[in-house]
């Protein structure tokens, strides 16, 4: 790895002008330098932090470039800056929101939720609600800490979603109750639910699916992200039931993301777009992992003739059968049982005989079901170019094409994974920004003086704005993807 020094004046010149000056300041372009650039540039950035004294606003922006550059990798960086007790509210409260938005951490971090908050041991309620939300990224983050008795709704979830104890009085109480904010409420434990089976194989509990299900009979349009979060965890939790009328194409897509609920899948998922659809996509490709392959290729007049999503069902067709997905979905065979091998004549499912010249990406299925790439048009995304070049050399194993058949998915939007990456994000938007002047462009169905906010700034203090600038900023997935969000 490549190296800037910390004192390089080309380097720290071009970052002052995108993210410190009135004149020319670009932050969005600034933190895509910083990102580009990783870790060879993060000991200039953090340089750049410590010398800027009294700016808050220009601190969390540089401390917003230095986390960006750095990533999971460079945390040490991020708690020893924690650990001073020097840095103020703001800067405290981005650095919970940047752990929030990432991804989620292997390894504990010792005192973890108490390092963020600092000494402080009644933060104000905008960073114990960060600092909540930001402890679910970590394993074992609220070990030590008591359990929550008092709260409102905002608070209560993001608890629950960081994995921290809530008294069982407390949750039944706003489960019988609704208030004006139970609904931050309910995402916050349903989606923390999910994200616990994620992570660590947790079942979910009987009684919150219970929630869940009540959730899902209620057409108050104003519980639209919960009932989103409701339905993504009975189908996390293998509870839906294949008889039942299906979902409509917005639930579904959330419920196309989880595999416990297959035979559900099977019976919903269509070989062609849904009416008024706007992302068919990402139902697509649920469609060509979970239905029998024999099926898919029986059909193939049907998605083959949409250039809509032939492209993506012929991706995950090649990622599905590269993985030893087999003939029965992927996720069928048992670890043990899946072909890992390089394509040496191996059939993973038995060669496919189908050939669709007007969809180029369909030529990695055939290879990935042991048959040869052939020619054809070339592909528009630059990396399956590469692939398909790298495959007529004989250099790409089966687990080369796996994982960059994954990585175009999460790029082009119709990974099965975004669907639980997505509702996590629009829950932490909505409890750290919704309510914020800059934030009035979120929850457009909620008059400024109902939505949720946090007290500890005041709502058009310059932090929401570098804050919401930041959430457009991450708003579109890149690469690597999240370990939790992989396809098994």
């Amino acid at each position: 790895m490549g190296s800037i020094a910390a004192r390089n004046v080309r380097y720290q010149k071009r970052f002052a002008e995108l993210l410190l000056s009135h004149e020319t300041a670009d932050l969005a372009s600034g933190w895509q330098q910083a990102r580009r650039l990783g870790r060879p540039v993060v000991p200039m950035l953090w340089r750049m932090l410590d010398a800027e004294r009294s700016n808050v606003t220009s601190r969390v922006v540089l401390l917003v470039a230095a986390v960006l550059a750095g990533g999971p990798a460079e945390d040490d960086r991020l708690f020893a800056f924690l650990d001073r007790h020097k840095p103020m509210l703001p800067e405290r409260t981005m650095a919970s929101m940047l752990l929030a938005l990432g991804p989620a951490r292997p390894r504990p971090v010792d005192n973890c939720w108490a390092r963020i908050i600092g000494p402080n041991k009644e933060p104000e309620p905008l960073l114990e609600l960060a600092s909540r939300l930001a402890c679910a990224r970590f394993p074992d983050a609220s070990k030590g800490v008591g359990v929550l008795f008092e709260g409102g709704p905002g608070m209560i979830g993001a608890a629950v979603f960081g994995g921290f104890r809530v008294s069982p009085p407390k949750l039944r109480s706003l489960w019988r109750n609704p208030s004006r904010h139970s609904e931050l409420f309910y995402r916050g434990v349903l989606l923390g639910a999910g994200r616990q089976m994620a992570v660590s194989g947790r079942e979910a509990d009987r009684t919150t699916l219970i929630h869940a299900e009540e959730l899902l009979a209620q057409a108050d349009v104003r519980l639209g992200d919960a009932r989103a979060a409701a339905i993504l965890l009975k189908a996390r939790a293998g509870q839906l039931d294949p008889g039942a009328r299906r979902p409509d194409w917005q639930l579904l897509q959330l419920c196309a993301t989880q595999p416990a609920s297959r035979d559900a899948l099977r019976a919903w998922l269509p070989a062609k777009p849904l009416a008024r659809d706007e992302q068919p996509e990402r139902i697509a490709v649920a469609y060509a992992l979970w239905q029998p392959l024999d099926k898919v290729l029986r059909e193939y007049q049907q998605w083959g003739a949409d250039p809509r999503i032939s492209s993506h069902v012929a991706v995950a067709l090649a990622f599905r059968l590269a993985a030893g997905g087999g003939a029965q979905g992927l996720g069928s065979e048992a670890p043990a049982q899946r072909r890992t091998t390089p394509a040496d004549g191996a059939r993973t499912a038995g060669e496919i005989r189908v050939r669709l010249p007007d969809v180029p990406e369909f030529r990695f299925a055939v290879w990935a079901s042991g048959g040869a790439l052939g020619t054809g048009s070339r592909c528009e995304d630059r990396e399956l170019r590469e692939l398909a070049r790298l495959i007529a050399d004989g250099r790409a194993s089966r687990e080369v094409v796996r994982r960059t058949c994954e990585e175009a998915l999460w790029r082009w939007g119709s990974h099965p994974g975004l669907g639980q990456w997505r509702q996590e994000r629009l829950l932490i938007r909505d409890l750290l920004l919704a309510g914020s002047k800059p934030g009035l462009r979120y929850a457009s169905l909620l008059r400024p003086s109902q939505r949720y906010f946090a007290t500890g700034l005041d709502k058009s203090d310059s932090f929401y704005e570098v804050a919401v600038e930041l959430y457009e900023f991450l708003a579109e997935p890149v690469l690597p993807i999240p370990a939790e969000y992989r396809l098994r």
